[in-house]
C-alpha cells in the first residue's frame, strides 16, 4: 500500500469527521474520497461502483457499505428526491434503491 494513499485516507477521514461534527456538508463531501478500500475492492462489486459515482446525479458523494452490495449516497436534504430518482433510474432492475432518512440523534432503542 503506497504511503501517500494511506495519508490521503487518514486526512480525508478526518475531514469527514470534522464535517459531520460541524454539520459542514462541503467537508463531508471532501471527506468521502477514498484511495484504499473502494478502489481495491471495486472488481468485487462493479455494479455498486456505478452508483458510487453519485456526484453525477447531484449527490455530495457516496460510499460502499460493508462487503459492497450496499451504497450509501450523501446529499443535501433539498436534493434528496432528485438523487433518489437518478439512482433508481441508474439501478434499473438490478438493485433496490431505498430512501432512508438521516437521524441526527442516532438510534432510539426503546426495548430489546
Amino acid at each position: 500500500m503506497p504511503i501517500g494513499d494511506a495519508v490521503f485516507n487518514v486526512a480525508h477521514a478526518a475531514l469527514l469527521m470534522i464535517g459531520l461534527a460541524r454539520s459542514d456538508l462541503d467537508l463531508v463531501a471532501r471527506g468521502l474520497a477514498d484511495r484504499l478500500h473502494q478502489p481495491r475492492r471495486a472488481h468485487l462489486y462493479p455494479r455498486s461502483m456505478e452508483l458510487v459515482e453519485a456526484r453525477s446525479f447531484g449527490a455530495l458523494g457516496a460510499t460502499i457499505s460493508g462487503a459492497g452490495p450496499t451504497v450509501l449516497m450523501w446529499s443535501h436534504y433539498e436534493q434528496t428526491a432528485g438523487v433518489f430518482e437518478a439512482a433508481r433510474r441508474r439501478a434499473d432492475g438490478w438493485a433496490d434503491v431505498v430512501r432512508a432518512p438521516f437521524e441526527p440523534m442516532g438510534a432510539d432503542v426503546r426495548a430489546l
